[in-house]
């Protein structure tokens, strides 16, 4: 061994010690066992309900993958007190610094595109409001150049590119300076960088900092100081019912603590007291654990209050339906839905009565969604788009609907050609797996019927299309297929099966998932909107009528006070 200018009593040869199964110990593993159960508990009931509107558009693979690589660095924090005393020192030093070179930035990179992911749908949701947004082709050159290649890739593949590449420079950087620093292994190492310190505390304080820590430490600024707050920035305006932009807007805010006070923790002498029980990197691990609440909690308690409003709305409909009051809903209150309607929800920052207060809880019926999906759809497209992300169902309905009425089972063969292509737009646009941005929750069973007639002709129109129908939302298409479906007319000979009634079952199905998950959260919204300004309107009143007493009484006694002078 090389002659290394080390104390003579040294870290090197500081013999293991046994557990501390002392009460903070203690405290530790019950923490960090219950902590694990419910989280995993939490994440398996998202897996078993991923096809709930909640959380099926949110991609839980990406999430998920996110928050084990994080989980498993916040349990190794949580054994430090009580076991990791039991293994050699640098050895556990070794193991902290990769964590969190190597292990912890991905986890941190993974899950912030799991929060882009919110901004990619919302911007993406937009063109079911804005037409003019559906027909974008990607840019020109996408077989020569890099560059376009990357702009049209699908969005979660360019994401885990840019993350693979930020990834390999931090591997190489936290191995090329492990092995640069001769803390961490004496006999080789550039001089200089050797383990300084006349007694143990000093030496595990020379050990725990270095300028081998600060790739890791730029990481988690570059995280937490630049894009979480661009995230925030970003999803501060939109208002959605499934609590991503709280949960968003929530792990950005708790992450902001962690860098600040690590530095702090590691290089302030007044945590020298805390550090053995509490150590540095806990603050770290605090933000994780506020990662996990927002990510894995506020999902399973949306999902709960969304089963609970659908209950609710089938109870009030089976209420409705089954009684005579049916038939007053759907003719003697078409006055009062004409009279109520309105072409937007707010407009010049006022809110509007949308729905008639007299109609109370007759409006969660499957009579008053279809009396609004005929008569005045755009305000419920407007919110299932911007706050629901589901507005391909409403879309789905509208279209369809337009279709129905102007095509019959009686055409001519021209005709029948042009009603084909018109039914494979709705096929390409908001049913196929492999075409659609965004395609219907529908099962293998009512989708089967679909693709037997339209999937060959789908396929002559918009090529190949994607293949990972089993979990459209985890690849996004390429940007062109909707144009396709438009620009490009088929003109191969139409499906015996073909008729006017193909898309009925898809269509009741769609109809009822907006009946029990969008429906009864926009009927809520306008009711609270309402109340708002209700409450809006009273509360000016209240001012004008005191501005005015007080004017009446300031006149009185301004008159008092010259009578007397």
């Amino acid at each position: 061994m090389d002659n290394v200018d080390v104390a003579p009593v040294s870290l090197y040869t500081l013999p293991t010690s046994p557990a501390a199964w002392d009460r903070i110990g203690i405290f530790f593993i019950c923490y960090a066992c219950i902590w694990t159960t419910l989280v995993f508990s939490g994440m398996a009931f998202c897996w078993f309900n991923r096809h709930h509107p909640v959380l099926r558009i949110r991609g839980l693979p990406l999430s998920f993958t996110a928050i084990t690589f994080l989980h498993a660095y916040w349990i190794l924090a949580q054994i430090t007190y009580p076991i990791g005393r039991t293994i050699p020192v640098i050895l556990a030093y070794d193991i902290q610094y990769f964590f969190m070179g190597m292990w912890f930035p991905l986890g941190i990179a993974l899950f912030h595109a799991s929060n882009t992911r919110f901004l990619h749908i919302a911007k993406l949701q937009r063109q079911f409001t804005h037409p003019e947004l559906r027909y974008r082709a990607g840019c020109d050159g996408a077989k020569s150049s890099w560059l376009c290649r990357l702009r049209n890739m699908r969005y979660t593949r360019r994401v885990m590119i840019l993350i693979g590449f930020g990834m390999v420079l931090q591997v190489l950087l936290t191995v090329g300076m492990w092995l640069a620093c001769k803390k961490y292994h004496p006999t080789y190492g550039i001089p200089g960088t050797e383990l300084h310190g006349a007694t143990i505390p000093e030496q595990l304080e020379d050990l725990g900092r270095g300028w081998e820590w600060w790739p890791s430490v730029l990481w988690q600024v570059i995280w937490t100081w630049i894009v979480a707050p661009i995230l925030i920035w970003r999803a501060w305006g939109i208002r959605d019912t499934m609590g991503w932009r709280t949960q968003t807007i929530g792990c950005c805010l708790s992450n902001l603590h962690a860098t600040p006070m690590f530095l702090i923790a590691s290089y302030v002498p007044a945590f020298r007291k805390v550090n053995p029980y509490f150590t540095p990197s806990q603050w770290i691990h605090l933000s994780i654990f506020m990662f996990e609440i927002f990510t894995v909690f506020v999902p399973v308690f949306q999902v709960i209050r969304l089963r609970i409003l659908s209950k609710k709305a089938k109870d009030t409909n089976s209420k409705w339906e089954t009684g005579s009051q049916t038939t007053t809903l759907r003719t003697s209150t078409s006055a009062e839905w004409q009279k109520a309607s309105s072409t937007s929800l707010v407009e010049k920052g006022q809110s509007l009565d949308y729905l008639d207060e007299r109609l109370g809880d007759r409006l969660l019926t499957m009579g008053a969604l279809e009396h609004v999906l005929s008569e005045n759809p755009g305000p419920l497209q407007e919110f299932s788009a911007l706050c629901d992300f589901s507005g391909e169902n409403i879309a789905f309905l509208t279209t369809l609907s337009v279709w129905q009425t102007s095509h019959t089972n009686a055409f001519d063969q021209e005709s029948r050609l042009e009603s084909y292509n018109r039914a494979l737009e709705i096929y390409i646009d908001f049913v196929s797996p492999r075409d659609a941005e965004f395609p219907l929750n529908v099962s293998s069973t009512d989708l089967k019927p679909l693709q037997d007639v339209f999937e060959k002709a789908a396929r002559i129109v918009c090529g190949e299309g994607r293949n990972d129908s089993a979990t459209p939302f985890d690849m996004d298409p390429a940007p062109t297929s909707r144009a396709l479906s438009s620009l490009v007319t088929y003109t191969g000979e139409v499906p015996q099966a073909f008729h006017v009634g193909i898309f009925d079952a898809v269509q009741c199905h769609v109809k009822y998932l907006v009946f029990t998950n969008t429906w009864p959260k926009f009927v809520e919204e306008m009711q609270q909107q309402r109340r708002r300004s209700s409450d809006t309107a009273n509360s000016d009143l209240t001012a004008s009528s005191e501005k005015t007493l007080a004017s009446k009484v300031s006149s009185q006694l301004s008159g008092l006070f010259r009578s007397l002078w």
